[in-house]
């Protein structure tokens, strides 16, 4: 007789990972920047590769007023300095910080390239402004421009004074959570009826071995 423990541990495990999945939308729902993860991704396989797929819908611009609150729109990520390597964030939430470097909400600097010679500390600046390409002008002088990680061919623009929403829609999250923890519920039922038929053999049958 076929033993079915393996497959409904591995249907067990890659729901739990769905259920992971749509428990992490639902707490990003209000943070600056997030793309929601495809819980139709997951399988048994990715779940031990730990892969899973992102939605890159974008997400709702909302106006700040803050000089250094930048959003994107477009298919295309900021690029900042970890202290360890080079990462991506759609979180465009930067403040200065003690030497006048743009940096991260985690403090991580936001790279900027094709920096001018001049001496210019932004933290001295009261007239900044950031252009749809991402250069920043300090006054009438080109300061730089704010590296990005563009991930295909279409227009990116940057905005300033804005931040992008999470395009997590809370309502249809909350549904697919619901649906999934069914699910687990249905196949931890099942892994314990392929227990009980087990241990019924083994009681019936196990004398005469």
């Amino acid at each position: 007789m076929e033993n079915g423990y393996g497959k409904t541990v591995n249907g067990l495990l890659s729901k739990f990972k769905i259920f992971q999945a749509l428990s992490e939308n639902i707490a990003n729902v209000n943070t600056v920047g997030y793309k929601r993860k495809i819980p139709e991704s997951l399988t048994f396989q990715s779940t031990l590769k730990n892969l899973i797929l992102r939605d890159d819908t974008q997400g709702a611009l909302k106006k700040t007023g803050k000089v250094f609150d930048l959003a994107l729109e477009g298919n295309a990520f900021f690029k900042v300095d970890t202290g360890s390597g080079l990462a991506t964030t759609r979180n465009g939430r930067f403040n200065l910080n003690a030497e006048g470097e743009l940096v991260s909400i985690d403090g991580h600097k936001l790279i900027i390239v094709e920096k001018t010679d001049k001496s210019i500390n932004l933290a001295l600046e009261n007239d900044i402004e950031i252009n749809e390409e991402g250069v920043i002008f300090a006054g009438n002088e080109r300061f730089g421009r704010i590296a990005l990680e563009i991930q295909d061919n279409n227009p990116v623009k940057v905005r300033q004074g804005y931040v992008e929403g999470s395009n997590v829609n809370l309502i249809n999250e909350m549904a697919a959570l619901t649906m999934a923890f069914r699910s687990i519920e249905a196949s931890e039922k099942l892994l314990g009826m392929e227990a009980s038929v087990d241990r019924d053999l083994i009681e019936k049958y196990g004398r005469n071995v």
